[in-house]
């Protein structure tokens, strides 16, 4: 999970396309594997990386730059994947700066994919991300110094060991790792006098998922699992420094909850035109002082009235169980995320669409109409 997904306040997307393999985005029928959100689902897919030889690009842009290098680590064994940006507004202002002023503007986001093949039963796969965007401003044009900025950042890490029990069974088992921070600060330093006051806010996840799939025959995909994740909430945390008034406190508020779930859906091709996917998802959340036990039901319905053209139809009951405040007067990623309380109640959301979907022979295009 990605709780900020954009650079540049958002004019830049956090994922750079270079170590994507795939992005699926589904508006509506989620399948019971989807939990946690009331919207939509956008999933991205690393590419895993070249086992046969040593490849690489770059490219150069007036605002940021990239490279991406993949190869084997060992021929048709083990293989890897890196890319990375990094734009360099800062570097381009620093020379029309006053002596003794810096500033200016940067983001870096970093991909990583390794994956190694045990034997023909097993396969290990290791990927991260790593991104922060930062705006700095300092003056040391005289001897007093004076620095202001804003920085936030997320950093993710999943380990996932893929598993064939049979030729019909397959098992992926996940420990995922996720932290979000957001701070910005003030300085003054006046000889030997300090002033200083940091804010900052964030979220950590630590999650451990098991999930199964299952072909029993051609007519029938059954996809079984479960998760639990830890949630640790930093919503404010503030440092205070003030020598003039001989002040120096820390105040940070942090909560914790578990949040757990557990699905089955069937992906099941009744014939050649319907196809129906139901599920069921229940999903518990502990917040401090109290819980949240919910059932939510999942269904959609595919009827193909021709080679190119189908309708389809779903149902979906779904919980959020964070809160996302927002500061839209700010202009900046203040928002904050707090859980569901005793007091304040989980977010709910029932979803009902149908719709109409033609793909245009002879072209890589489809047209759906949805309501």
């Amino acid at each position: 999970t990605v709780y900020n997904a954009f650079h540049l306040f958002g004019f830049f997307s956090l994922f750079n396309g270079d170590a994507l393999k795939s992005v699926d985005i589904i508006k509506g029928g989620f399948p019971a594997r989807y939990g946690g959100r009331l919207s939509s689902v956008i999933e991205m897919n690393m590419k895993d990386g070249n086992q046969q030889k040593f490849s690489g690009e770059a490219g150069i842009g007036l605002l940021s730059s990239r490279a991406t290098i993949e190869g084997p680590i060992k021929k048709d064994k083990a293989s890897f994947i890196v890319s990375g940006r990094r734009t360099y507004a800062d570097a381009l202002i620093r020379p029309f700066l006053p002596a003794g002023q810096d500033g200016g503007y940067y983001f870096y986001d970093l991909n990583a994919k390794a994956n190694v093949e045990i034997n023909k039963k097993n396969r290990l796969y290791a990927s991260g991300y790593f991104g922060r965007d930062r705006f700095f401003l300092s003056d040391r044009s005289t001897s007093d110094v004076f620095r202001l900025g804003v920085d936030w950042g997320n950093a993710t890490g999943t380990l996932r060991w893929n598993h064939m029990i049979n030729n019909r069974l397959f098992s992926n088992t996940s420990v995922i790792f996720t932290d979000y921070n957001f701070k910005n600060y003030l300085s003054f330093n006046f000889g030997n006098q300090n002033f200083s006051l940091v804010y900052s806010s964030g979220i950590r996840d630590v999650s451990l998922k098991q999930d199964f799939d299952f072909r029993p025959d051609d007519k029938h995909s059954i996809r079984a699992g479960a998760m639990i994740t830890h949630h640790t909430f930093t919503p404010s945390a503030v440092a205070f420094i003030d020598d003039f008034s001989n002040t120096d406190t820390t105040n940070a508020e942090r909560t914790t909850a578990f949040e757990n779930a557990i699905y089955i859906e069937d992906d099941y091709r009744v014939n050649s035109r319907l196809n129906i996917m139901p599920g069921i998802r229940i999903t518990h959340f502990t917040p401090r002082g109290g819980q949240y036990l919910n059932l939510e039901p999942r269904f959609s319905m595919n009827y193909r009235l021709n080679a190119d053209m189908s309708i389809k139809a779903s149902y979906a009951l779904m919980n959020q169980y964070i809160h996302l405040l927002s500061n839209t007067g700010a202009g900046l990623p203040t928002d904050l995320w707090v859980p569901a309380t005793k007091n304040l109640a989980p977010q709910r959301s029932q979803q009902v669409a149908a719709g109409w979907a033609y793909d245009i022979p002879k072209t890589k295009l489809s047209l759906t109409v949805e309501s």
